[in-house]
């Protein structure tokens, strides 16, 4: 029965979408591989159809559609890797050669299936399980990712937390409690240094509204995972990683857990808080789960007109011929599919818009409420000029991972989308406070900074009503922040934690802007 079957052309259709799935599986939702599955599925069911039409053999139709199958799905990894080869001047990745390459390789591949094969049942037979063993792996990853996590959430949720005594007296009205993330905002004078960008005009203007900035504040960690889960859960992840192992889950893999269900919303709800989530462009930093969830729009991420992922699957394919020859000009065509495998953000900018435009508001949204709001911005893709327009120069956002071509287009980029942000934040924070019954706590941070040395650094600014800013110093790290905002407001006895900065490999560093001044 198994020697009859063809399955060859549907395991290596589906192969690449599960592969790309599985590598960012910890970045998206499993259901943003859907739709490119299924119509992968469906293509490749019309494509044999209509070969076995012509050549009146199953099997080597099935040859044959496995064989295009391949080569569309092989072609812009094969452009990308030869885009970084030249001989003599002459840089290979060019469609021009490529496309008569594999012109080539699939006349050649022809030939062998029609002209050279003897026995296409064993042949068929041997495809089949290289197609089953291609997609044991990825799969893999991807239902114990999604099973792993389940449990695990599960688990954490049913974990009661440290609590020190939170008493509050009866009389007082608890204070909204708003943690806003800026994405790779990066400290005042490593802007000015590495970026020749003078923030000093925002910084002042938060000090105006009440702010305390700590200028010589240092991200914990480089990355957004272990930043986020050092601040939510008020400790270094080495110590965290032995707290959580005592009850008998929290690996290394899903330690990012711990932002979605973090000891600081634990503590806060068991008070009475109600959480506020704003929907993230991460899954890992999504609290779908939170008392009231916003998102921008009742359409379901994974249904987008064109998702990041789908963008990055077009892009490894044939198709990039089609979407690099078709690319003409930003403003008409990014509405189009191809336009949107070159601009995929219109999903993505909608939903930071929707934050901003939203933040303001919830201070009349009764409390009390922690809400939990992660701007991508100014991380990458830089996609929005200074002035809030959206960037149409194709260089801020064209190479891997939709980075900049360039270190000018880099700079240019990032410091428009903190000037940007800059002009939305201070009205936002204003109007919180205007408009809060209670003057709120609300911690205003960059999770790190953008890359090479500066990332160590962040934007740490901190509005505590009361004499709340006595407790605050220059050199405070995030997962000091909400042991000041517990000692302080709730009467707990935390203390502090000594103030570290570690690399991407999990070392202490030591200030790189040494002569900053601890005021």
């Amino acid at each position: 029965m198994f020697k009859r079957l063809i399955l060859h052309p549907f395991t290596f259709a589906i192969f690449p979408v599960l592969a790309l799935l599985a590598h960012n599986i910890t970045e998206v939702d499993p259901r943003v591989a859907l739709r490119s599955a299924v119509i992968s599925l469906i293509c490749t069911i019309i494509l044999l159809l209509l070969i076995f039409l012509i050549s009146r053999n199953w099997e080597k139709a099935a040859f044959s559609t496995t064989l295009i199958i391949i080569l569309f799905f092989a072609y812009g990894q094969v452009y990308e890797v030869l885009q970084k080869i030249s001989i003599h001047g002459v840089i290979l990745g060019r469609h021009r050669y490529l496309v008569v390459l594999f012109i080539i390789v699939f006349l050649l591949g022809l030939w062998l299936i029609f002209g050279r094969i003897k026995n296409p049942h064993n042949a068929s037979q041997l495809i089949n399980l290289v197609g089953i063993f291609l997609l044991i792996y990825p799969t893999y990853q991807i239902i114990n990712h999604v099973v792993h996590t389940s449990l695990s959430e599960q688990r954490m949720i049913k974990v009661s937390p440290i609590i020190n005594s939170l008493a509050v007296q009866s009389s007082n009205k608890l204070p909204d409690v708003y943690f806003i993330v800026l994405d790779a905002y990066s400290r005042g004078d490593a802007l000015l240094r590495d970026f020749s960008y003078d923030n000093s005009s925002f910084l002042q203007d938060l000090r105006g509204i009440g702010f305390f900035v700590a200028d010589c504040s240092r991200a914990n960690y480089v990355s957004t995972h272990g930043s986020l889960t050092a601040t939510l859960n008020m400790n270094y992840i080495p110590a965290l990683r032995e707290e959580f192992a005592a009850q008998g889950f929290i690996s290394n893999e899903d330690l990012w857990i711990l932002i979605k269900q973090s000891k600081v919303r634990s503590m806060l709800e068991s008070m009475g808080y109600k959480t506020v989530a704003f929907e993230s462009a991460f899954d890992w930093s999504r609290l779908q789960n939170a008392d009231v969830y916003l998102k921008h729009t009742g359409v379901p991420y994974e249904m987008q007109v064109m998702q990041p992922f789908e963008a990055m699957l077009i892009r490894s394919t044939g198709l990039l011929i089609w979407s690099d020859s078709t690319y003409k000009s930003l403003p008409d065509y990014k509405h189009t599919i191809f336009g949107a495998t070159n601009f995929p953000f219109e999903f993505f900018i909608n939903q930071q818009l929707f934050i901003l435009d939203q933040l303001p508001h919830l201070a009349s949204f009764p409390g009390p409420k922690f809400v939990y709001a992660h701007i991508i911005i100014p991380h990458l893709p830089f996609v929005f000029k200074a002035n809030g327009d959206i960037q149409t120069d194709t260089g801020f956002y064209s190479k891997d991972n939709f980075s900049p071509i360039d270190e000018e287009h880099i700079i240019d980029g990032y410091t428009s989308q903190i000037a940007f942000l800059n002009s939305r934040m201070i009205n936002i924070l204003q109007t919180i406070v205007d408009n809060s019954d209670t003057p709120p706590i609300i911690i205003l941070m960059g999770d790190h900074g953008l890359n090479k040395d500066n990332r160590q650094l962040n934007l740490n600014a901190y509005y505590l009503p009361g004499n709340g800013e006595g407790a605050l110093y220059s050199t405070i790290t995030p997962v000091n922040s909400f042991r000041v905002i517990f000692d302080t407001f709730f009467n707990t006895d935390y203390d502090l934690l000594p103030d570290f900065s570690y690399n991407g490999a999990g070392i202490p560093v030591p200030e790189i802007y040494p002569e900053c001044i601890q005021k």
